[in-house]
């Protein structure tokens, strides 16, 4: 297995210091996210992480196609292609926080879908039309992998057809992880491709602790968060066993977005998953904790399930601590 790890970025200090741990504990991508009211913008920050690093991958996980036009978008991915030398990755979604926050609606899928294609097409200095409008990169282009972020059926066929790569939410268990793929396997086939010209990879909360329980309770404003952002749009065609659809409309009637990823501040949102009898299935399907045997043991079925890169979320006091534990204890050295 791969792994990538990430943060998001309130400190440009302290986040130099994560970077040279995250690069001497030999992760394979360090990513941060896109959501303007919460952290730091992550062009600016991974601009900064192209500086502070040689090897490492750098990504976006992930942005959107509503607060940034595609060639706006296609430039910056193009600048920091050339800063890293070739390191960068750009993954686009529909949007969650970044417009609940600002009051903009979501990208719908063919929206969706039609960005990642402009802004491929730009970074690699072709022409692109968006929205009735034909555009062009007029400075030197960087060809940048665009990956989707996809839940439901329509996405994930979506980004079968058009993407680089997909990011996956609540596939850490084999059922889910082999639907998924069977979507995305669908929509590449519609477009003359296979499974194979993808790069998959999983989220995943890895929190090492007493307990698998007591790990859990520390990442229950993001589970909250998750499946208030796979459930956004429909339940439909995710897994979701019929008991619990109305429990996770519920959620998603009470979720706070001003405190998405911000386990520090999002007591409200840890405990709706709690009083609604969410907290485990959410977990299942997201979520390594407990002892450091109990975490490698949920890797190796993870792994035996198909699962083969993994994006480790750092929804931790210590994220420092957290990756040389994760890098020298759990896995073995990554580097």
């Amino acid at each position: 297995m791969r792994f990538a790890t990430g943060t998001t970025v309130k400190d440009f200090d302290a986040y130099g210091a994560w970077l040279d741990v995250a690069a001497d504990c030999g992760f394979a991508m360090l990513t941060t996210g896109d959501s303007q009211s919460l952290w730091a913008d992550p062009y600016v920050s991974l601009a900064f992480a192209a500086q502070r690093t040689t090897t490492q991958r750098l990504g976006i996980t992930v942005s959107n196609p509503m607060t940034r036009h595609p060639a706006v978008a296609a430039s910056a991915a193009s600048a920091l292609h050339h800063l890293s030398g070739g390191r960068f990755v750009l993954g686009i979604a529909s949007g969650d926080s970044a417009l609940r926050n600002i009051g903009v609606r979501p990208g719908r899928v063919d929206e969706t879908e039609s960005y990642v294609a402009a802004v491929r097409a730009l970074t690699r200095g072709e022409k692109a039309t968006w929205q009735g409008t034909d555009l062009v990169q007029r400075w030197k282009p960087g060809p940048t992998p665009v990956w989707m972020a996809a839940e439901g059926p329509r996405t994930l066929r979506a980004a079968g057809r058009s993407a680089d790569g997909v990011v996956l939410s609540n596939s850490l268990t084999r059922e889910a992880y082999e639907r998924n793929l069977a979507h995305i396997a669908a929509g590449a086939a519609e477009a003359g491709r296979d499974l194979a010209d993808l790069e998959i990879w999983c989220m995943a909360n890895i929190v090492p602790d007493a307990t698998e329980d007591d790990g859990i309770a520390v990442v229950r404003s993001v589970l909250a968060g998750t499946a208030n952002h796979v459930f956004r749009f429909t339940t439909e065609g995710k897994g979701l066993p019929d008991a619990l659809v109305p429990k996770v409309e519920e959620l998603k009637r009470r979720y706070d977005s001003t405190h998405h990823a911000s386990p520090e501040t999002a007591a409200h949102n840890a405990a709706l998953v709690d009083e609604l009898g969410l907290t485990r299935w959410l977990a299942a399907h997201s979520t390594v904790a407990g002892p450091i045997g109990h975490c490698r043991e949920r890797l190796a079925e993870i792994e035996e399930a198909g699962v083969r890169n993994i994006i480790v979320a750092q929804f931790v006091p210590d994220q420092a601590a957290f990756m040389r534990t994760f890098a020298d204890e759990i896995v073995g050295r990554l580097g």
